[in-house]
Order: structure tokens, then C-alpha cells, then sequence
């Protein structure tokens, strides 16, 4: 089987990391999660980060500023932004931040899958 990179997913809720690591295992993909930015932050700093799926909001904290300080320091990071808050953040308010794909909670795991593919043939051609 081909390696396949460690995936971050950024969450305030534990049950939706938990999740998150249940599913991504079931398909064969290496995870971390984290309960905040700062955290996130610092795996983004000290290891390479192929794909980030982030919630918007993070302990009160909206994550624009998170998600492009990420993309600073890995520009080829790949961002699947999660939120409860469409009327306020969306895909045209993230893509600017170089999200690459915007989804409302909760997911559509076929949806997921294919962003996650998607994803990893950008980071191949790349």
C-alpha cells in the first residue's frame, strides 16, 4: 500500500475528533487531532503537514488567521474547512486563505472522500 501523509484535523470538540480518527483509520489514513490552534500550530511548525481539515471556529477563535499563518509555513498545505456557520463562512470568504474546500457540519462522508482524494492528486502534481 502506498504511504499516505498524516492528516491534521483541527476541532474544540473531542467527539469530533474522535470520529474524525475512527473514520480516517477505517480508510487507511494516519491522523492527528487537536483540541486548538495553538497546538495546531505547533505540528504545523515542527512536522510536515500534508492535508489540515480544520473547524472554521476553534474555542471561540475563527481560524482565518490560523489557517493562513499555516499556509505560510507549508504553501502546498491542503485545507478542508469545516463550519457550523455558513450564513458567515464560505467557500468565497475561505478561498482567498487558500482553503481548498468549504463543508458544513455535519459532513457528507462521500463528499469528504473525495476532497481528501482530491487533495492528495493536488499534492502529487505538485
Amino acid at each position: 500500500m502506498k504511504h499516505r501523509p498524516k492528516i491534521l484535523v483541527v476541532d474544540r470538540d473531542e467527539n469530533i475528533l474522535s470520529a474524525f480518527g475512527n473514520y480516517l483509520r477505517k480508510k487507511n489514513y494516519s491522523m492527528v487531532g487537536v483540541n486548538n490552534i495553538k497546538t495546531g500550530m505547533k505540528l504545523i511548525n515542527e512536522h510536515e503537514i500534508k492535508i489540515m481539515i480544520t473547524d472554521v471556529r476553534v474555542n471561540s477563535e475563527f481560524g482565518v488567521n490560523f489557517i493562513s499563518q499555516a499556509k505560510n509555513v507549508q504553501s502546498n498545505l491542503q485545507i478542508i474547512a469545516i463550519t457550523s456557520y455558513p450564513d458567515k463562512i464560505n467557500e468565497p470568504y475561505l478561498k482567498p486563505y487558500g482553503v481548498n474546500y468549504v463543508f458544513v457540519k455535519p459532513l457528507e462522508l462521500s463528499k469528504l472522500d473525495e476532497a481528501i482524494n482530491n487533495c492528495l492528486h493536488n499534492l502529487e502534481i505538485n
